[in-house]
């Protein structure tokens, strides 16, 4: 292409020229296997009696846009990862009698168990009711919020793919509806 016809494309503005990061590693085969396996992860368990405490006062707090309440379980042996296990997220979700979590959705899978309570829960304009014992599933980037009909706190198990989404740098919440935000940038619902 000649001089005269060369598109012309704008750049962002550029800040620094990169020649090299020192981050950037090379490994050879015998020192990448040993990198690669990681620790093992200890056996542990979550007594409800340490967790009622916390979680009683969690519901006390007032829901903000499309927040929720709930006590995170965290293994220590997972590190940054911050699950139960490196790619699972398990928490303990509770919704007050009356109480509505509005509409949002995130690219993690979202399992339902339903300890206590009674309700329904909107997935993509579905409805869908449950009560103690019952589980269901939403889908990753699925619209979803939940309505505490009963007059008990809604006690939920959520089981997710989160921690893998954010090791991935790749976990991305809507909520509420039309507020987008991107884990690595480190924003969060609470901040909007």
């Amino acid at each position: 292409m000649s001089e005269g016809n060369a598109v012309k494309h704008e750049t962002s503005p550029v800040t620094e020229v990169v020649d090299r990061t020192e981050w950037a590693q090379m490994m050879t085969d015998d020192e990448y296997y040993p990198f690669l396996v990681k620790k093992d992860l200890r056996p542990a368990i979550w007594r409800w009696q340490d967790v009622a405490e916390r979680f009683d006062a969690v519901l006390k707090d007032p829901l903000r846009n499309a927040d929720r309440r709930f006590i995170s379980l965290v293994h220590g042996d997972t590190g940054e990862a911050g699950g139960v296990f490196p790619s699972i997220f398990l928490g303990i979700q509770g919704l007050n009698p009356g109480e509505h979590i509005v509409a949002h959705r995130h690219n993690s899978y979202a399992l339902y168990h339903i300890l206590q309570g009674e309700g329904y829960s909107v997935l993509n304009g579905k409805r869908f009711d449950w009560k103690r014992g019952d589980t269901f599933a939403c889908p990753p980037m699925a619209f979803h919020e939940h309505i505490n009909t009963g007059t008990e706190v809604a006690i939920q198990y959520v089981i997710q793919d989160m921690p893998a989404r954010a090791m991935e740098r790749n976990l991305i919440w809507e909520e509420p509806v039309g507020n987008v935000f991107h884990m690595v940038e480190g924003n969060r619902p609470q901040d909007l």
